[in-house]
């Protein structure tokens, strides 16, 4: 059977969204220093704080999104379950992230740093919702 398109998509965003995310944390760690000194450090004391009680959850997501890739790429049963599950942990983590931020007002004034995260909470939230339905949407065709 010919894989649809909209799969293949889907496939590639779930491990572009994974190496992402692996991408950020090795940066993030890689001077950590500078991340408490940094403008978001500066703007709220418990910011960072809060950054470091992601790295689990962000790895979770990670190994989720990369095997719902896999599965979808091979129109396997573990695409839908692992697209499912890991579209809902990019909803989560992204709402948990806005929610966040907007209590401490740290999106305003947008710079480099709040234009990054921004971008990060939007992806994962709407990124993670059209996963959810465009998995679910497919469960017949990801059953077999």
């Amino acid at each position: 059977m010919k894989r649809p398109t909209g799969l293949i998509v889907t496939a590639v965003l779930m491990l572009l969204t994974a190496v992402g995310t692996i991408l950020f944390w090795i940066t993030f760690f890689a001077d950590l220093e500078a991340q408490r000194g940094g403008y978001l450090a500066s703007q709220c004391a418990a910011w960072f704080a809060w950054e470091m009680s992601f790295p689990l959850a962000d790895g979770w997501m990670a190994a989720t999104a990369i095997l719902g890739a896999v599965g979808l790429w091979r129109m396997r049963p573990t695409g839908l379950l692992f697209g499912l599950v890991s579209g809902g942990a990019m909803v989560f983590l992204g709402l948990m992230d806005v929610l966040f931020f907007l209590q401490n007002g740290l999106y305003l004034p947008l710079n480099s740093e709040v234009a990054v995260e921004l971008f990060i909470h939007i992806w994962t939230a709407i990124f993670g919702l059209f996963a959810i339905a465009y998995v679910w949407t497919r469960r017949v065709l990801l059953s077999r």
